[in-house]
């Protein structure tokens, strides 16, 4: 017998999965393999990835389960946090703004999140979230989650830029190493203080084997 190739193999593999466990964020990750996904998909997917954005759904139903409007994903990549947060039925989310600024991750978080599409609760947008202006958007952001703090040049002066008492979702890490982290921080009580928000809600980290990631909830 000749083996598949291992790209075919993966789907296959992906559509078994998806029909034993019943989940279908499963089924719509392989369906978007079997359309041609990019290679580093492997790696938003990758354990790591949904351990960390399963933590933030987890922390967000518990604080912050009906958002009052859309909430904007930023950096947002291939909107696997988007599927999660509109998958979740502990959360109530109206609609999910899946944004980044590679015009390459629209089409793919549209096609992974193609059943969200079709209902309206799921837009993909090509921006740069330092340049965007929340007070001016329609509907007003219920929430915006920003989980690559780490990459912004100036995360207070960010904020800053934001409308008051918005609704936040932060993380940080201390990943140093990496040559793109601009503004990492060496603690919790660091990352609190660096974003200076008006009410923290929740604040938690979670070590992984070669940094600790930080998370906030709270208002701006």
């Amino acid at each position: 017998m000749t083996p598949e190739p291992p790209c075919e193999a993966f789907h296959d593999l992906l559509r078994g999965m998806a029909a034993l466990s019943a989940n279908p964020i499963v089924a719509d990750v392989a369906r978007l393999y079997g359309k041609g996904a990019p290679a580093d998909l492997s790696i938003a997917c990758n354990h790591k990835q949904f351990a960390s954005k399963q933590w933030l759904v987890e922390a967000l139903a518990a604080t912050l389960p009906r958002p009052d409007g859309p909430v904007w994903v930023l950096g947002a990549w291939y909107g696997v946090l988007g599927a999660l947060l509109l998958q979740d039925p502990r959360l109530a989310v109206p609609e999910v703004v899946s944004l980044d600024i590679d015009p390459g991750c629209a089409p793919v978080a549209e096609t992974l999140n193609h059943r969200h599409v079709a209902t309206g609760r799921f837009r993909a947008v090509t921006a740069d979230m330092t340049a965007l202006d929340f007070a001016a958007q329609s509907p007003a952001p219920g929430l915006v989650i920003n989980t690559s703090c780490e990459h912004l040049d100036d995360v207070p002066g960010w904020i800053a830029t934001l409308p008051a008492g918005l609704p936040l979702v932060l993380q940080s890490n201390d990943y140093y190493r990496e040559p793109d982290h601009r503004s990492c921080v060496p603690t919790l009580d660091a990352f609190r203080a660096q974003a200076g928000l008006g009410e923290v809600w929740f604040a938690g980290e979670r070590p992984a084997k070669n940094y600790t990631r930080f998370m906030l909830i709270g208002r701006r």
